[in-house]
Formats: C-alpha cells, sequence, structure tokens
C-alpha cells in the first residue's frame, strides 16, 4: 500500500470537511438541503453514524429485522445512503419499511421525518477505534489519500480546523442535545461494542425499538450472519453494487474495502502512551458537560 504526503482531497462546508461523493462535489449544499428536504414515510427508519462507527454492520441487522428475515440485502447499504446515493429520487423505488442510512448532522436530518415522530437509530463508537478504522479505510483510497503518519493523522480527525461532518465531539454533542429535547422523533442509541460483546442483547433491544416481533432462533441466526467474518464474505459475494458502478466504474473496488478488522480495541495497537494521554485530556475537556457514554475498552 502506498502512502502519500498529498492532503486529503475534501469538500468543505459548513466547517465540515465532506467526503467527495459525486453529489457532494458537486454542490454540497444543494445535497444536504435534498436530504433536509426528503419526502419521508411513516415507517422509515433512518440509521446515523459518524464514520467508521459500524454504519454496515448495524444497517444490516436493522434491515434483516424490518423483514423478519434472516437474509441479507441483496442492495449495498450505499443505495440508501443519503449524501451519496446518485439521484436521491431513486429512493422513492425502494419498499416500505426503508431503511436509510446518513453521517449527516442532525441539523441536516429529514424535517418530515423529524417531524412525524420517525425511527432514529444512533450508532456511538469509541472514537479511539475510529480513528484507527478510518486511518486505514483512507489509505486504501486514491481519492481521498491519508497523511503518511497516524498520529498526524489523529491530529488532524480530532484537532484540526476543519474536522470530517464537523468532529466526533461536535457531532456526538448535537445528536446528545437532540436526544435530551426529544419532542416527536425518538432517538434510539446502540453501541459498536455493546453489539459486538452482546450480540443477541442489542438485536433483541433494536427489535424492541422497531417494533418487530421476532423469534429467538431468528435472532441468532442474524446474529450469526452478521458476524464480521460472514458479513465481509456476503458483500464480496452476493451484493450487487450496480448503482454505484454505473457512476463510478471503481466503486466496487474502493467500497469492497470497508471491512478491515471490526475488532474493539485496536486502538491500543496504534496510539503511544503520549498521543493517548493527549486524546484523553482533549476529550475530557470537549465532554466535561456532556453524559454520552463511552466504552473504550
Amino acid at each position: 500500500m502506498e502512502e502519500t504526503d498529498k492532503k486529503p482531497e475534501m469538500i468543505v462546508f459548513e466547517g465540515m470537511a465532506l467526503p467527495p461523493f459525486p453529489p457532494l462535489k458537486q454542490d454540497a449544499k444543494k445535497r444536504l438541503e435534498e436530504i433536509r428536504n426528503l419526502e419521508c414515510r411513516k415507517d422509515d427508519v433512518i440509521l446515523v453514524a459518524f464514520p467508521k462507527s459500524g454504519t454496515h454492520w448495524v444497517w444490516e441487522i436493522v434491515c434483516m429485522l424490518l423483514k423478519n428475515k434472516a437474509e441479507y440485502v441483496k442492495e449495498i447499504k450505499e443505495f440508501s445512503f443519503l449524501e451519496s446515493i446518485p439521484d436521491i429520487k431513486a429512493l422513492d423505488d425502494i419498499a416500505s419499511p426503508r431503511a436509510l442510512n446518513t453521517h449527516a448532522p442532525y441539523r441536516w436530518l429529514p424535517k418530515q421525518h423529524l417531524e412525524n415522530g420517525g425511527k432514529i437509530i444512533h450508532v456511538v463508537r469509541n472514537p479511539k477505534d475510529i480513528a484507527v478504522s478510518m486511518f486505514f479505510h483512507l489509505g486504501n483510497s486514491k481519492d481521498r489519500p491519508r497523511p503518511t503518519d497516524f498520529k498526524t493523522f489523529c491530529e488532524m480527525l480530532y484537532m484540526g480546523p476543519v474536522p470530517p461532518y464537523g468532529g466526533w465531539y461536535a457531532f456526538e454533542k448535537e445528536y446528545e442535545q437532540a436526544k435530551e429535547k426529544e419532542t416527536l422523533a425518538a432517538i434510539f442509541t446502540v453501541h459498536y461494542e455493546s453489539i459486538k460483546k452482546n450480540p443477541i442483547q442489542e438485536i433483541k433491544r433494536l427489535a424492541k425499538y422497531l417494533d418487530v416481533d421476532v423469534k429467538d432462533d431468528v435472532v441468532a441466526e442474524i446474529a450469526d450472519k452478521c458476524s464480521f467474518r460472514k458479513l465481509k464474505e456476503a458483500d464480496a459475494t452476493l451484493k450487487d453494487y450496480s448503482v454505484m458502478t454505473k457512476v463510478n466504474p471503481k466503486a466496487k473496488e474502493a467500497l469492497s474495502k470497508m471491512y478491515r478488522k471490526g475488532e474493539i480495541g485496536d486502538w491500543k495497537n496504534h496510539f503511544t502512551v503520549a498521543m493517548n494521554e493527549r486524546f484523553d485530556a482533549r476529550f475530557k475537556e470537549e465532554m466535561k458537560d456532556s453524559k454520552i457514554e463511552v466504552q473504550f475498552e
């Protein structure tokens, strides 16, 4: 894998560094407004997460639960990914109930969905593991090359002036504040680490939130089919990438690298003692007024 000193390509909007998805490259404001003004259905489910928090994994679980079957969806997650789908109107063709997904901050979520009291599943992951996952993800990207070393990358990711999607701290605190204010839309929070440690329990929690009466054997089968190894295999052999490859012939090559390790605590293999101390000090300061629980182990 060749590394580069070239600065990562990014789109800057509202103080956020956004990935170079074609709709965002063409007009980031227009796409975000399309998301906010999206015509929603009352049974839509929107999955929200900061990048590299396990969106693919949880989305697959949610899709299985909505169908009450442990069957992989043939479409890729990006087929309903609000920022990257080439034509947002194509979402109209997805049968209900739709499982949509986004990395957008709360303020850009579909207004109609919030007004309808729509279901929102919010995935939280240890930001140290996010840093590692994103570092290697960008290392596999020709469009978004990363800085050459992990320390520089972490400085940019958590202390840079224009972080991805406004930064983990701002992203998570905005959802926390929205959840505290909950009026109509109910935000259901799941933790990456909890699903990894107790998949049966967490899948049952999700099913209850989604009002799905699922049998124990189906839950067990969903947990098995959504293990990291099996999801990676399914992604490589069963998924239909055509909706994305029509726009970008190399989309399958890029998206197929989404699955790396899927482990908890991989940050310990990459953070030095000094880096960890610096991160912890920043985390303590940024989150001093927050009640968000982060599982670092």
